[in-house]
């Protein structure tokens, strides 16, 4: 089975095009929903992780996005897994990028955190860092999808505080990298797939991958064959 997890601020429902894709390929699929059922004053991102880990068998794949990607690093270092795969990946702890603007910018969420108040994006931080790519138009749609996040979690990920045993990590991972990226840039990403002595592959777009989501998929598509062998039902 193939299962997708979003990054911060969204929800399943973001990996539509995705699972109509890999189903079509005769793949069983399931999206995660993070934050469904946590008290997102209390909830950090170890609860997410076995969240996912709980769902994740030797015979699965797990595909992230962004915090999604973080994840998938985590579960493939707790379990046997088939194999993961990261898009726009979050870093673990150790990778090092400088990126003062984002950081200057998340200073704005500082009091939510020390408040333990939900955390929601402005539209300013959206169309700079998370869809720089998109379209004006198309901006307010996204924007429309987003969702607060736990304001521990948001803490945890920009002060790189989780830490990967990449000597632990025993499947095969491909990391995706997208050219335009602000939020997780190209470099960083190689960064942490040179960790893992992981495949690396860089693609047209920026964070938001969601919309011209094909090149992606396929990119995917070409790793599910190298692990599973053609594609039959799984």
């Amino acid at each position: 089975m193939l299962i997708f997890i979003h990054g911060m601020w969204f929800n399943s429902s973001v990996w539509k095009n995705f699972i109509e894709y890999f189903k079509a390929r005769n793949y069983e699929c399931k999206a995660v929903n993070l934050k469904e059922g946590f008290d997102l004053r209390q909830v950090c991102f170890t609860d997410y992780v076995d969240k996912v880990a709980s769902l994740a068998t030797k015979d699965d794949v797990l595909i992230g996005h962004s915090m999604g990607g973080l994840i998938v690093q985590k579960v493939a270092e707790q379990k046997e897994i088939k194999g993961g795969i990261a898009i726009c990946s979050a870093p673990p702890k150790g990778i090092k990028f400088r990126n003062t603007s984002l950081f200057l910018y998340s200073l704005k969420f500082l009091s939510k955190i020390i408040t333990k108040k939900p955390i929601m994006p402005d539209k300013k931080f959206v169309k700079k860092f998370l869809a720089n790519c998109v379209e004006e138009e198309k901006l307010e749609e996204i924007y429309e999808k987003i969702e607060v996040e736990a304001p521990k979690v948001a803490y945890e990920l920009a002060m790189g505080k989780i830490v990967v045993d990449e000597k632990k990590v025993g499947c095969p991972l491909l990391f995706i990298a997208t050219k335009n990226d602000k939020a997780s840039p190209q470099s960083m990403v190689e960064k942490i797939a040179r960790k893992y002595n992981a495949e690396f592959v860089v693609k047209d777009g920026c964070h938001w991958i969601f919309d011209d989501w094909e090149e992606i998929a396929e990119e995917i598509a070409k790793f599910l064959i190298k692990i599973y062998g053609k594609r039959t039902k799984v």
